[in-house]
Formats: structure tokens, C-alpha cells, sequence
């Protein structure tokens, strides 16, 4: 019979400011239902946890911790290792949330992250690649910060890893366990993740040939698809979207790999290009890295190797329309190869789908070939406007704080600010002047002083001085403000060429109204509605002026505005 069991054995409450901390372990399971009592902020695994068969674990906490002890399963108790068992983690606490550790072990058999569509789940656990070298202390841990034996469920936002442990951080797939979502912009890992086989698994090697990473920066998803035998036992594939100009931007993968330049260990890929190529896009590239993690020396060497069958790769373009004169069938898939210092032309003649977002471009990497990295490759020598960096969303009360970077920008006039309700419908809600030409870090910064209550989804939009533009990923984000009373808003404010006016009400007639009490313009919306509406202020001179709004049922709202 199933038990609901709360577990006491080597609880510890620890009061720290407002922190509390839960203890669990040493513990066997089987056959249980297990939950985080309610207010703690943390969850820490002092002692090996196993769950043998058909456990639901309720995580409530928004960490779990598991640093230098493991939280264990079938998986890697019972020899041969990597048999999977019915065993569920639900996280449920709805929120930013964490699964931390330092070289802790984290199975999970099936894990639902179901802590809410706008959330991050940051995966911060750096378990290292030598864990396998000694599976009597270590219970057959692969190298990556959480590791999957059947299942995971992308039930939250985004999902990060740590970037400067490629391997030994990411979230390891096992043989030929899955997952569902994770293939959008607003859901997909920020960060790496791998797949490994284990000889002695009950489940097919490899995913049976078939697998796509969910990899993408903060702002969007651009998705690997592997087609071909992988059956090498204990070998890890891992893969990750990196932002940057591939000729420039250090690949942290390559740091022991054979042929690493050894007076520049870190050095970027090399500019050689195969016979034909004459551009990459410089928007960034995706790490590649396949070791045998069963003869990793430490946890921080990658010693990259071929794979022993010949591997076609399907990848999901950044938009690249904004590229002058640039043609889909220009397009060719590269691999790096760290031995030879050259790009390899993987592709045929065929090019990509297109040259918008998610548009796909194929390639085949050889039997045995070692690749470091795949990039996008033109036969046409053009450069991309605008690259963005970064793209981060934070509530600050009843407002929206957006900042967002660029590495790059060629003839780029200015950037409008989005906002949607759905996000698939948006609407303009500012507008931000840009550097226009640069190759340094650029910062910009713009506060929606009036978002909804509930989700909201933004994007920005970089527009060139002939009109292209090009789009950022769209990022979510709940604002709860029901102790609002203000009924007027006007933003952005201060406003260069038009002022969004927000009203409670029904607006009969907006006056804008000098220093010196003179009217310079009135406005009538249509059929007197309320809600928001642009109000276009290009012609009036800078300064500060009065919104005098004259809402329909006689009152007044007045609000200061200052025109730059």
C-alpha cells in the first residue's frame, strides 16, 4: 500500500535571517509519497537519499541542494549502471527555483519542473567528469549537473546551466530518456546538455539515433538535431548555443583539446575557411563536444574525440534576413576541427529553409571526424547589423524594468520596445535610440510604466537606418499590482516622439499645457474610448509640459510630462 511519508530522520532547522533550511538523509524509499514541509526556503540533502521503486517526491522549496552527497535511484545502486524505475521529482514551488550542489550527485528518473510557464529553473549543480572513474564511492554518476534516466517535463520558463561547466554542469540525458517542451523561446535550456550512454541500461543507446538539444541563449531557442548510431558505452555528447562571433569568442569546450594552440590554450576558432566559404555569422555557434567520460583525467579537461558513426546534424537558424543581398542557398554548415585549426564545409549545395528565425540548415559530420564546433557559413561576405548579447525582464512593483545588450551594431537607427498579452499579438510601447555603429558592449534600458496585471511578454525590435530590423527572443513575465490606484499613466515618459496614455476611464480630451498655461495641442480619441492610446509629440518643443486628461464622467487627471 502507498504511504504519504514525512520524513524526520536527521531533520535540522537552520534560522539564518530569513532562511530556513530542511535536512534530509541518510534515507531509503520505495513505494512513497515524500513531501517538503511547507515554508522552508531550502531543501538539503545531508546524507545519501536513494529511491528504489515508485516515489513521488514534492519538492515545495525554491532550492535543492545536494552538494557532496547524493540523491540516488536505481539508476546508479544496482550494476549494471543506468537502470531506470518509476521514481517522480515534482517541483512545485512556483517561483525562480534552484537545484545546487558542489560535486553532488543528482538522478533523476522522472523530473517535472512544474513550477510555472514565466519561471527559471537555474541548474547549479558541478558534480565533474571524474565521479565515474571511482563508482564504489561515486554510484556511477556521469558527468553533468543533473542526469536523466526516462523522463524530464518543461513545465516552467527557461532552464539555465552553468556556463563555465559545459560538461560537468549540464543536464545529462541517459541512453534513450526524453522530454516534452523545451523547444520554444520562452522555454528551452540557457546553458548545455548531453547524452550518454550506459552499456548496461534497460532502455535503446543513443535515443536509437535520433535526438534534438534544447539549447538556445536567454532569449531564444536554436535546437540541435543528431541523426545517427550512437551506441559508444559511456561516452557523453554534449552540446550548447554560445553567443559571439565564432572567430572570436573562446569555445569552453576547447581548453585540452588535441591541437588547442598551447601558447593560447583558450584561443577562439580560426579563421581558415574551406574553399567556397568566405563569411560566418557572427550571431554565434554551437559547441560540440564527444568524450569518453569513463577515462576523464579531471573534472575540467574536455578531450574531445570523433564519434564512430557518421552523424547528420539539423540546426535552428538565428534570423539572418537583415543580412544585404544574403540568399538561403548561400548558407553552409560548418564544424571546426581543433586538430587542423580549419572550418569543414559539412553541407551540400542544398543551403537553409530560409534566412528567418528557426529556419533549418543541414550538414554531415564524418565517421570519426573531431568536431568543436558548428557554425553558419556564406558563400556571400556579408555582416549582420545588430548583435544581442542579452535580453533580461525584472518586475519592479507595479512596473516592468527591461535591459537588453549588443556585441555588435552596423547602421542601426533605433530599438522599439514590444509588449504583448499573448505573445503572439504586440504592440509598440517605446521607443529607444541606439549607438548605431559599434563594436564594444552597448546597454540600453526602458521601463514599461504601465503593464498588465497578470503576464506579460516583451521583445525588442532593432530597426536600420533603411529600414531592416531584426527581433530579440520574446521573454514572460507576471506582475502582480492589484493595489494599484492610480487611474492615469503616461509613458515612456520622458517622451521623444509619442507618449502612451493610460487611462482607468473614458477619455473625452487630452490637453498638453505649457509652463506657461499655454495649450500646444489637443487630442479627441476615437469615439471617446479609454484605455491606451499614442498620442504623437514629435513637433512639440523640448521641455515640461501638463497631461490635462478630461475623463467623459467631468473629472480631471493630471500627470507632468517632460518631452526631450
Amino acid at each position: 500500500m502507498k504511504s504519504i511519508l514525512l520524513l524526520f530522520l536527521g531533520l535540522a532547522i537552520v534560522v539564518d535571517g530569513i532562511s530556513q533550511t530542511w535536512q534530509i538523509g541518510p534515507a531509503t524509499w520505495s513505494n512513497t509519497v515524500v513531501n517538503d514541509p511547507a515554508g522552508y526556503n531550502e531543501t538539503f540533502v545531508q546524507d545519501n537519499v536513494t529511491r528504489s521503486e515508485n516515489v513521488r517526491y514534492n519538492h515545495y522549496s525554491p532550492i535543492f541542494n545536494v552538494s557532496n552527497k547524493g540523491w540516488l535511484s536505481y539508476f546508479n545502486t544496482f550494476n549494471p549502471y543506468g537502470r531506470s524505475t518509476n521514481n517522480t521529482d515534482y517541483f512545485l514551488f512556483q517561483g525562480e527555483s534552484f537545484i545546487r550542489g558542489a560535486e553532488g550527485i543528482a538522478i533523476f528518473d522522472t523530473l517535472r519542473l512544474d513550477i510555472g510557464t514565466a519561471n527559471t529553473m537555474h541548474i547549479e549543480n558541478s558534480n565533474g567528469g571524474y565521479l565515474i572513474l571511482n563508482p564504489t564511492a561515486y554510484l556511477g554518476q556521469p558527468p553533468g549537473g543533473i542526469s536523466i534516466s526516462r523522463a524530464l517535463y518543461f513545465n516552467n520558463g527557461i532552464t539555465t546551466t552553468l556556463r563555465d561547466k559545459p560538461v560537468n554542469g549540464a543536464i545529462v540525458f541517459v541512453n534513450n530518456a526524453f522530454y516534452s517542451g523545451g523547444l520554444t523561446d520562452a522555454q528551452h535550456v540557457d546553458g548545455f546538455v548531453s547524452e550518454i550512454n550506459y552499456g548496461g541500461s534497460d532502455q535503446l543507446p543513443g535515443h536509437n539515433g535520433d535526438f534534438t538539444f534544447p539549447v538556445g541563449n536567454s532569449n531564444a531557442v536554436y535546437q540541435l538535431r543528431r541523426q545517427g548510431v550512437f551506441e559508444d558505452n559511456d561516452h557523453t555528447l554534449t552540446v550548447g548555443w554560445i553567443d559571439g562571433d565564432p572567430g572570436a569568442t573562446p569555445d569552453p569546450t576547447r581548453n585540452s583539446d588535441p591541437g588547442v594552440d598551447p601558447f593560447n590554450p583558450t584561443s577562439p576558432a580560426s579563421i581558415y575557411l574551406p574553399t567556397g566559404i568566405v563569411g560566418v555569422a557572427k550571431a554565434g555557434f554551437w559547441d560540440w563536444h564527444y568524450q569518453d567520460a569513463s577515462i576523464t583525467p579531471n573534472p575540467n579537461a574536455y578531450n574531445g574525440k570523433g564519434m564512430t558513426n557518421e552523424q547528420t546534424i539539423t540546426v535552428s537558424i538565428p534570423d539572418l534576413s537583415n543580412y544585404a543581398g544574403l540568399q538561403s542557398t548561400e548558407l553552409r554548415l560548418l564544424g571546426y576541427d581543433p586538430i587542423n585549426f580549419i572550418w569543414l564545409n559539412l553541407s551540400s549545395s542544398a543551403g537553409a529553409s530560409g534566412l528567418t528565425k528557426g529556419s533549418t540548415l543541414q550538414g554531415t559530420i564524418p565517421a570519426g571526424q573531431t568536431i568543436s564546433a558548428l557554425a553558419i557559413g556564406s558563400t556571400n561576405n556579408v555582416v549582420l547589423p545588430v548583435t544581442f548579447n542579452a535580453f533580461t525582464v525584472k518586475a519592479d512593483g507595479c512596473k516592468t524594468l527591461l535591459e537588453w545588450q549588443t556585441g555588435m551594431e552596423q547602421n542601426n537607427s533605433h530599438f522599439v520596445v514590444e509588449r504583448s498579452s499573448n505573445g503572439n499579438e504586440f504592440i509598440t510601447i517605446g521607443r529607444v535610440g541606439a549607438v548605431g555603429n559599434s563594436n564594444s558592449l552597448n546597454t540600453y534600458r526602458f521601463t514599461d510604466e504601465a503593464p498588465a496585471n497578470g503576464i506579460n511578454y516583451y521583445r525588442i525590435t532593432q530597426v536600420d537606418f533603411d529600414g531592416k530590423h531584426s527581433s530579440t527572443g520574446i521573454k514572460a513575465i507576471r506582475i502582480q499590482c492589484s493595489g494599484n490606484k492610480v487611474s492615469l499613466k503616461a509613458y515612456p515618459n520622458p517622451a521623444t516622439t509619442e507618449v502612451n496614455i493610460q487611462s482607468g476611464k473614458t477619455v473625452a480630451q487630452v490637453n498638453v499645457i505649457a509652463t506657461s498655461g499655454q495649450t500646444v495641442m489637443k487630442y479627441v480619441p476615437s469615439q471617446n474610448q479609454g484605455g491606451t492610446f499614442s498620442l504623437n509629440v514629435q513637433r512639440i518643443q523640448k521641455g515640461i509640459y501638463l497631461l490635462q486628461v478630461i475623463n467623459k464622467d467631468g473629472t480631471v487627471d493630471v500627470i507632468k510630462l517632460l518631452k526631450q
